[in-house]
């Protein structure tokens, strides 16, 4: 990384899952190897196919938010906007006349809905007037947002971004739009998600928001804040074909982690510690491994990888967002939550170094994080300070 280049770094964070609403939570949930895919209760799902899923349950919106605005937002946007306020609370970060115009917002979601874009209702909700994005991606649309934020940030067109990804798909009509994706294990829903796994079958709809602060390190020095993590690469890109319904290739989504590590000059051997893949239990999984695979050659085996949808399911465009959320804790607390349900890994994703069990000991420093999805890959490298 060149010496005139900014460092970005995180100084909050923010998250709605369904293992509470907050961060912390979906770190407890995650790194304690639990389940948060169990039966809908949220509406009465017994006449579908599928009946299992990640539920935020018993959500209200946040008693510090305008009781007015709130009633005018879908559950999506209340998700998004409950975890940017966390992540702006733990980053103390100020919100003055003179500041908001330098807050930026930067939202990705799978698929676009409504006539008002998600991203535009957070930054009303935390007063930012500096940019503001709306990230239509798939699963890759939350990591993208936060990549290109930390590319804001670098170039100085805002001096914080609050960036991340949101997504409320466990409804019915939700649940109809995905059936040919999901799994159907109704009968044992904590074991339904399969990342990686010989027997995997689906995905399982998930929801929730997964919000991150990122500013100049300087400016973070400035004002005191406490750098979590830092922003040391980022990488996308997008799979041409099938034109109706674009699809991950492995080349395509290794040219997304390996613009990640070239563009900040990491080396592919040695750097990386442990990747927090995008797989979900589909066809994702093979093209990931063999992507990694195709990277790093004999030395995958020298990574850990896991994945944290056999935990929480597929939160779609929040997804990236929540694996990025889940690096950082693991980098702070020097742990790697653990993959559930792989009892016998698929060989056609790469033969990986995939952690399951128990968590694992990290004594690294870096971290890649993957999502891919509807054709758009995006990888993110965050670091331990």
């Amino acid at each position: 990384m060149g010496d005139e280049a900014k460092r970005v770094c995180i100084t909050g964070v923010g998250a709605v899952s369904p293992f509470g609403r907050t961060a912390d939570g979906l770190w407890a949930g995650l790194s304690d190897g639990r389940s948060a895919v169990a039966a809908i209760v949220g509406f009465d799902a017994s006449a579908l196919d599928v009946r299992i899923g990640g539920e935020v349950r018993d959500y209200a919106p946040r008693t510090d938010m305008d009781a007015e605005a709130a009633a005018t937002m879908d559950r999506r946007a209340l998700f998004a906007a409950d975890a940017a306020i966390q992540a702006l609370i733990q980053a103390a970060v100020p919100i003055t006349n003179e500041t908001v115009s330098q807050i930026g917002v930067a939202l990705g979601t799978e698929l676009p809905e409504g006539h008002v874009a998600t991203a535009a209702t957070v930054a009303r909700t935390v007063s930012a007037a500096g940019p503001v994005l709306h990230i239509s991606a798939g699963a890759a649309g939350g990591l993208m947002a936060i990549g290109e934020a930390a590319e804001w940030v670098r170039r100085e067109e805002c001096a914080i971004a609050v960036a991340g990804g949101a997504d409320a798909p466990v409804t019915p009509e939700g649940l109809a739009r995905y059936a040919s994706m999901l799994a159907r294990r109704n009968a044992e829903p904590e074991r339904a998600s399969r990342p990686y796994d010989r027997d995997r079958n689906g995905i399982v709809l998930s929801e929730g928001a997964a919000m991150v602060v990122l500013e100049a390190e300087e400016v973070a020095v400035r004002r005191g804040a406490h750098i979590l993590a830092y922003v040391d690469g980022y990488g996308a890109s997008f799979s041409r074909a099938p034109v109706v319904r674009p699809a991950a290739n492995e080349i395509d989504a290794a040219r997304a982690m390996q613009k990640a590590l070239i563009k900040w000059d990491l080396t592919l051997q040695g750097e990386i510690d442990v990747i927090f893949g995008s797989a979900g239990g589909n066809a994702i999984d093979a093209v990931e491994g063999k992507a990694i695979r195709r990277i790093w050659g004999p030395n995958t085996d020298k990574l850990w990888v896991t994945a944290i949808k056999g935990a929480l399911g597929h939160t779609l465009g929040a997804s990236g967002a929540m694996n990025l959320v889940a690096a950082v804790y693991s980098l702070q607390a020097g742990l790697i939550p653990p993959t559930l349900n792989l009892d016998e890994q698929d060989p056609d994703c790469g033969d990986l170094e995939v952690v399951t069990g128990d968590v694992r000991r990290l004594h690294g420093t870096k971290a890649m994080v993957n999502a891919f999805g509807l054709g758009h890959n995006a990888s993110v490298i965050v670091s331990r300070p």
